[in-house]
């Protein structure tokens, strides 16, 4: 009996475990969201060789963010659909995709592309 119980509460324990609170993965997005930034910054400024055609603040918004539940969040628990706006005198934007990786505990980008024009609502 004394097994039982333990290999109960082994599983109770790994249960547990395997979940991640929801918080925690909405939390994680936007350290992600950050790099990708200025990633998309950098790169443009390398090619450009200055800051000319960069908004004096580069910003994105998360138009679209979905949490998974039951044999949805088995592999991914989360989704995310993010516009990035980084350039001045050209309408167009980058929008990316994300998903949460419930194995890794990761946020993954699986999509990315250009999109003309302007944030729908000006910084």
């Amino acid at each position: 009996m004394k097994k039982f119980f333990l290999i109960l509460g082994a599983l109770c324990l790994v249960l547990l475990g395997c979940s991640e609170p929801t918080d925690h993965i909405e939390n994680k997005l936007s350290p992600y969201l950050q790099e990708d930034l200025k990633f998309m910054v950098a790169e443009t400024m390398r090619s450009a060789g200055d800051r000319s055609a960069l908004l004096e603040t580069p910003y994105y918004r998360v138009k679209d963010f979905r949490l998974f539940e039951g044999a949805e969040a088995r592999i991914y628990a989360a989704y995310a659909e993010v516009d990035f706006f980084i350039y001045k005198d050209i309408a167009m934007h980058e929008k990316r995709k994300y998903r949460y990786d419930a194995h890794t505990r990761k946020w993954d980008r699986y999509s990315k592309v250009l999109k003309f024009g302007r944030d729908s609502i000006p910084e």
